[in-house]
């Protein structure tokens, strides 16, 4: 046996068909066999379906349909027959495919008028009792397919799933399937073409007519005026008679629900009595939609039910309380105990309520999976981002700070979160998108781990920098910090995603009860049930009136989509409202983080008090204004003024204005020269058991204030200045020193909760009017004036003016 098998496989290889062989087993040469075995499994899901719905208890609903008067039918002379006169009842469907020169019908109707009903019982009735010639019917929904997919490879794919399961002995292969397909031997019945979004329904009527070859059978159902709109559009399908679906007349309506009762009930005679004599009677027009006479029959099966009601009362005085009154029974109908399924009445009602009322929440009659909401999710993400960095303010600067930013960033977060979920552009989906619900899920979700992880390197990236840059922290401490502040706004990021924000949602309502733990799954059984239906990338109610009777609240005309209907001009912006809120929700962050930082900067300058010396002018000077300086919003400064004669120097003495506990870094403000053509003046500063900085300015130039050779702690110590003149011009030159004072270590405290040791500053070295030069581990040179041996992170050196 087994070198049998391997020669079979050998084969496979040598005809190059290995990986067919693997997937489907080796090719049946037998066509009709093939053919049995498909039509076998589909007869099997065929008498499931009509057993489920309860369509032969006892009989089926005597729907009738005649051909099309719209001008979407094509000619006598293309049909081969007289449109005008193919007219018959659901029954008669399979004939009028047969007696067709095509074989090919467009099915149309209203909703409720039986559409998808008419689709299954040709399906089941063909495939049950086959005449000679006839295909195999096989049932395919058209809202699965999308333009991505060729028709004829998306039909094949249908054919074989409907070819697997426990019926078939074997599934059918993709081989067998394409030469079924090719040889006409299947009968596509594509149900729901309206179910499809708006844009590609054209596409799909002209992939279909050209996929269909010649002599191949096909039936199409559509709503009316989606077919005729899409006809309008300059698609149709060029060979297919088109047959409309008819109001249930009167007698027929009698006959079914006579039918449906048992001999000897006098309950319905008093109905039957009303809608024969009067026919345009409100229950009559009620009776007339095969949907509602299908609920009424069902409604009062029962004998402790009462018919008779439906003729009095007020809640019966219009169609539309009666109609109310027997879609109450919809729910139950489609849920029965004996139709197969994971999902009882009371749980499928339970989970349909919570889904109505987050659409009559949101003002829509559409369903997608983003509108799975629970009020938990936005404090969640306002406390994610509060948390995390409130928490980091809490580790650099103390609780107030931490508290505060905690309260302003989770704020910020909690408000972009519901902005956009307010305004359903979390996820923005046009009508003609492409995608279906199960894989704009797969869509967003990479698209929100895409987003965590760049918050998460970019926050991370950010506050490493910071804490580097700006503290000096080392390496591994600012990676530490990078790393877990930017982990925990990736993951509050993820959490505000609209994946993130429904996966929440969901497992909230399914640990509370309201939704199944699998919702795409329970979606996909309601649709195929018929209770929704998938018009593109959303799911709506067969039956819009459902939503107020689960609950929800009217939405008699939807003031809100959840498909993207913005304008030309800001369309292009669509594709960025899935990170509006993450940018919104870090960028506060790094605000603070950047507010936080200047703020510190900005008040780290020191004053000085007059002491003794030489006291110097005092000034201010103007450096900026606002665009309009007439109410005097301008910034100054203060200037400090000394004239100094030829040959003549000047000295000064401060005391610290305050002592913070904080380490001084380096003198402030700019110190310049002017008055004197040529001049130049020696500038020394001075802090007592500091080495001094001494530099050299000429007439009409400035130079930055000296840093010190490295941090001093905090002590009210003098300080002093010493100008002295180096030229003997005749003239008096004015030193003026610009913003004078001294800078403190603003971010030391922030240090030392960190455990960071403040480094020593380099001393900087000043350009052309600058004489100070840094001589490292080296002698002391002997035409040296003055020099002190400074200690910084450079090691020893020596600080020489000259």
């Amino acid at each position: 046996m087994w070198r049998k098998r391997r020669q079979t496989v050998r084969n496979s290889i040598v005809l190059g068909d290995v990986n067919q062989f693997m997937k489907d087993g080796p090719a049946d040469a037998d066509p009709d066999r093939e053919a049995d075995r498909l039509r076998e499994h589909v007869l099997f899901r065929a008498r499931r379906e009509v057993a489920r719905l309860g369509l032969q208890q006892p009989t089926m609903i005597p729907v009738s349909w005649r051909g099309s008067d719209r001008w979407v039918q094509p000619s006598r002379a293309v049909l081969g027959t007289d449109p005008g006169r193919l007219s018959g009842t659901v029954h008669r469907i399979p004939d009028v495919c047969r007696d067709l020169p095509r074989h090919q019908v467009v099915v149309l109707g209203e909703p409720g008028t039986g559409k998808s009903v008419l689709a299954l019982s040709l399906v089941h009735d063909m495939a049950d009792a086959p005449q000679p010639g006839d295909p195999v019917p096989v049932l395919m929904s058209l809202s699965s397919w999308r333009p991505a997919v060729p028709m004829r490879t998306w039909i094949i794919r249908q054919i074989r799933q409907n070819g697997s399961g426990p019926a078939a002995r074997r599934k059918v292969g993709a081989q067998a399937a394409a030469a079924l397909f090719d040889a006409c031997r299947v009968m596509p019945v594509l149900d729901g073409l309206d179910e499809l979004p708006q844009p590609l329904r054209a596409r799909a009527v002209e992939a279909i007519d050209a996929a269909i070859p010649k002599g191949c059978w096909l039936l199409l159902t559509c709503r009316a005026e989606q077919y005729e709109a899409t006809c309008r559009a300059g698609s149709r399908l060029t060979r297919a008679a088109v047959v409309e679906l008819r109001a249930v007349e009167t007698r027929m309506a009698i006959d079914y629900l006579r039918q449906s009762k048992v001999a000897g009930d006098r309950r319905w005679d008093a109905v039957f009595e009303a809608i024969r004599g009067r026919p345009e009677s409100t229950l009559a027009r009620t009776m007339a939609s095969p949907l509602m006479l299908y609920l009424t029959q069902t409604a009062y099966q029962a004998s402790a039910t009462e018919p008779a009601e439906l003729l009095s009362g007020k809640e019966y005085a219009s169609r539309e309380n009666i109609e109310d009154r027997l879609l109450d029974r919809y729910l139950p109908a489609a849920y029965a105990e004996s139709a197969p399924g994971p999902y009882t009445q009371t749980r499928a009602r339970r989970y349909l309520s919570l889904i109505a009322r987050q659409m009559g929440r949101d003002g829509t009659v559409d369903f997608a999976w983003w509108q799975i909401r629970s009020l938990l999710t936005g404090p969640a993400v306002g406390l994610a981002f509060g948390c995390t960095w409130g928490w980091f303010l809490y580790a650099l600067l103390g609780s107030g700070w931490g508290l505060a930013t905690g309260l302003l960033t989770g704020l910020v977060s909690l408000t972009a979160h519901a902005v956009v979920r307010y305004e359903l552009k979390q996820v923005y989906v046009p009508e003609g998108a492409l995608r279906g619900p199960r894989a704009l899920v797969r869509h967003y979700a990479l698209i929100g781990v895409g987003s965590a992880l760049a918050v998460a390197a970019v926050t991370g990236v950010c506050v490493s920098w910071w804490l580097t840059r700006d503290l000096n922290a080392q390496a591994p401490l600012a990676r530490h910090y990078g790393a877990l502040v930017g982990a925990a706004s990736g993951a509050a990021a993820l959490l505000g995603s609209a994946w993130g924000s429904y996966q929440a949602s969901r497992l909230w309502f399914w640990l509370t009860g309201r939704l199944p733990r699998r919702l795409a799954h329970f979606l996909e059984d309601a649709h195929r049930r018929g209770v929704l239906r998938q018009p593109g990338a959303v799911y709506q109610f067969r039956h819009e009136r459902l939503l107020r009777l689960l609950g929800a609240r009217a939405v008699k005309e939807p003031y809100r989509s959840v498909q993207g209907e913005w304008s030309a001009s800001w369309r292009r912006w669509g594709p960025l409202l899935p990170v509006f809120a993450t940018t919104a929700q870090v960028g506060s962050a790094l605000v603070v983080l950047g507010t936080v930082s200047l703020l510190y900067a900005t008040t780290s300058g020191v004053g000085l008090d007059y002491r003794s010396g030489d006291k110097p002018g005092y000034g201010a000077r103007t450096v900026a204004c606002a665009p309009s300086s007439s109410d005097g919003s301008c910034t100054t400064v203060d200037v400090w003024s000394w004239k100094v004669p030829a040959g003549s120097s000047r000295h000064t003495v401060w005391l610290p204005a305050t002592v913070r506990d904080r380490s001084i870094q380096r003198w402030s403000g700019r110190i310049g020269a002017r008055g004197c053509a040529h001049a130049s003046v020696e500038v020394t500063l001075a802090l007592t058991g500091q080495a001094p900085a001494a530099f050299t300015v000429r007439d009409s130039s400035d130079a930055p204030a000296a840093d010190l050779p490295h941090p001093v702690r905090p002590e009210r110590r003098p300080v002093s200045v010493t100008l002295r003149r180096l030229d003997h011009r005749p003239c008096t030159l004015l030193v003026e020193w610009t913003g004078p004072g001294l800078v403190d270590d603003a971010l030391e405290p922030v240090r030392k909760r960190l455990g960071i040791e403040a480094a020593g500053f380099p001393v900087r070295v000043h350009t052309e009017n600058s004489r100070i030069t840094v001589l490292r581990n080296t002698a002391l040179p002997p035409i040296v004036n003055s020099a002190s041996r400074v200690s910084s992170r450079y090691g020893n050196a020596w600080l020489v003016c000259t």
